[in-house]
């Protein structure tokens, strides 16, 4: 017996019901009990294919997230409790962050002290790290961030990653050079950067170069570096 715990946003999509109960020998027959006994979950499921800004998530009995690629493994069922829950996901992502944004605004703003007007109350220190003081004020701006982040997430799509190559269809062999052309934007806001820690070798374009021959004795020792000094 299976029993699956319904997030309360969800619940019309389940008549109302938070709890379910079944007898499902894998993950496959577990979603089968969902979209046959409950037509609006169907539904639902059937808009998330066309780009709709809602996804589910299935999780375990230590609410961690079950992946697809777990299920392809091992199909069978492990836990007897599992929680389904909503995610935000789409182009339209920035959503959320623009209304995170504005609310962290609204309640730094009625957070602040009223004493000595809105300036003096928004200054009024929240607490102190070291040598930083985050006032309410500095609570605003980070919701001002995050409105402006989820506004051009909205606004600009997603860069394409890694190298950009494009195929000369004269023989479908050879890729045109790529590396002086204009600037392209790889990236956008929200997306993770790679920081590197300690010594780092990078990677470069050899521009030209020559050979360069010198005479020396057998057994003699060669200092290369000697050769480059300006």
């Amino acid at each position: 017996m299976v029993t699956l715990v319904v997030h309360s946003s969800l619940k019309p999509y389940f008549n109302n019901e938070k709890l379910l109960t079944t007898n499902c020998k894998d993950y496959y027959d577990l979603i089968s009990f969902l979209v046959n006994s409950f037509p609006n979950f169907a539904n639902i499921l059937k808009k998330i294919k066309c780009n709709l800004d809602v996804d589910f998530f299935l999780l375990d009995k230590n609410k961690k997230r079950i992946d697809l690629k777990d299920i392809q493994v091992n199909k069978k069922l492990k836990d007897n409790t599992y929680y389904l829950v909503p995610s935000i996901v789409g182009g339209g992502g920035g959503k959320i962050r623009i209304a995170v944004g504005i609310l962290i605004i609204a309640v730094a703003i009625i957070a602040a002290p009223a004493t000595g007007g809105a300036s003096l109350g928004m200054a009024t220190p929240i607490f102190t790290v070291g040598t930083y003081t985050f006032t309410y004020m500095s609570l605003a701006m980070v919701g001002v961030n995050m409105v402006l982040g989820g506004i051009m997430a909205m606004v600009a799509g997603a860069g394409a990653g890694g190298p950009q190559k494009r195929t000369i269809r004269d023989d479908g062999t050879r890729t045109e050079n790529s590396l002086f052309a204009s600037t392209i934007n790889t990236t956008q806001n929200g997306v993770p950067v790679g920081i590197n820690y300690g010594m780092t070798r990078l990677g470069g374009q050899f521009i030209s170069g020559y050979v360069k021959t010198i005479n020396h004795g057998k057994g003699d020792t060669i200092n290369v570096s000697g050769e480059f000094t300006s």
